[in-house]
C-alpha cells in the first residue's frame, strides 16, 4: 500500500528531521524552554495564591494589562480568546507541521495551503513544499463522500483518479498526530484550554507571559507569547510544556509548541498568511473541484 501511506499528508508531511530543539534564552520562546519558575512548598492538598503561583512572572510583565489577566486565571484567560472567534466563519491559511507521532523517532514536516469552513466543516489543503509530493489536494467534508478524505495524487498516480480514504484509518495517519477531522486553529485551541483545565485540577499551572514578540515563523508578525511547563499532559506524559501564539488582534491561535522532558520537539504547527472569513466560491468543498 505505498501509494496509501505516501500520498496520505493532508495534515502534513514525511521529510525526517532530527527531533532535538535548540536551547536559547526565554526571550526567544520559538526555541528555549525556560527554566520553571519556583514556588513555595505547599502543604499537601492545597493551592497558592496566584501571587505566589506567578511571583516569578510580575517584573517580565508589568507593563501588559494582559498579562496580569492571563496570569491570575489563565484557562479563562485562553477561554476568552476562544469567545472572540465566534464570527469566524472559515479562514485560508499556509499551515506547516512538524510532528513525532508516538513511538516514532523523527518529526514529520510540511507546509499546506489550507482552506477551511466551520459549518459544515470541511477542509481543503494543496501540498506547498515536503512529502513526497505523491498528493496535489485533499479534501474533508463532513457529512459527504461518506465521510471519507478525497484525494487528488499528483504524477503518474493521477492517472487512478481521486482516491478515498477514511480519515482514522491506521495508514492515513501513520505520521500524523491528529486526523483531518479535528484540523483548525479552534479546535487546536480547544484541545489546549481542555489539557489546561485537567492539568489545573491537579494543582496550580505553572505559566509564564512571555510578552509580544515578532515571530520569524510568520512573517515576523507580533504574537503575544505563552509558556505553559512543569508537569506532564493528563492525555500523552511525553508532553512536558506547551508554548501558545495568539494574535492580540483576534484571539486565535497561530502557533503552538509542544516539548518533551528532554527539551525537543514533539509537536510544532504554524498557520500563516491567515486571511478570516473569506468568499469562497460555491463549488469549492465539492469533490467535482479536485482537478
Amino acid at each position: 500500500m505505498l501509494f496509501v501511506s505516501s500520498i496520505l499528508t493532508c495534515a502534513g508531511c514525511t521529510d525526517h528531521l532530527p527531533t532535538k530543539a535548540s536551547i536559547t534564552p526565554a526571550s526567544d520562546p520559538s526555541q528555549k524552554l525556560p527554566t520553571p519558575p519556583t514556588t513555595p512548598a505547599q502543604p499537601a492538598g492545597t493551592k497558592p495564591p496566584p501571587e505566589e503561583v506567578f511571583a516569578a512572572d510580575k517584573s517580565t510583565s508589568a507593563e501588559e494589562p494582559e498579562a496580569r489577566k492571563f496570569l491570575e486565571n489563565p484557562v479563562a484567560w485562553l477561554k476568552g480568546c476562544l469567545k472572540r472567534q465566534e464570527d469566524v466563519k472559515g479562514y485560508t491559511c499556509h499551515f506547516t507541521r512538524k510532528e513525532r507521532p508516538k513511538g516514532q523517532k523523527h518529526l514529520h514536516v510540511g507546509t499546506m495551503q489550507v482552506e477551511y469552513r466551520d459549518k459544515p466543516f470541511a477542509v481543503r489543503m494543496r501540498l506547498i513544499k515536503g512529502g513526497s509530493r505523491l498528493a496535489r489536494e485533499v479534501l474533508f467534508v463532513e457529512g459527504e463522500n461518506k465521510n471519507q478524505m478525497v484525494i487528488l495524487p499528483s504524477g503518474v498516480l493521477a492517472w487512478g483518479g481521486l482516491a478515498y480514504r477514511n480519515p482514522l484509518d491506521p495508514e492515513v495517519m501513520d505520521g500524523h498526530r491528529n486526523p483531518i477531522t479535528s484540523f483548525g486553529l479552534r479546535q487546536t485551541l480547544e484541545r489546549s484550554v481542555a489539557d489546561w483545565e485537567k492539568l489545573e485540577k491537579e494543582g496550580p499551572l505553572q505559566v509564564r507571559w512571555l510578552g509580544l514578540q515578532k515571530t520569524p515563523e510568520l512573517d515576523g508578525k507580533t504574537c503575544q507569547v505563552l509558556l505553559r511547563e512543569g508537569a506532564s499532559d493528563p492525555d500523552d506524559p511525553v508532553i512536558r510544556a506547551e508554548t501558545i501564539w495568539i494574535d492580540p488582534k483576534t484571539g486565535q491561535l497561530v502557533g503552538n509548541r509542544l516539548i518533551d522532558a528532554q527539551g525537543a520537539i514533539v509537536a510544532e504547527y504554524w498557520y500563516n498568511k491567515l486571511e478570516n472569513n473569506p468568499t469562497f466560491p460555491p463549488d469549492r468543498f465539492k469533490t467535482s473541484s479536485l482537478k
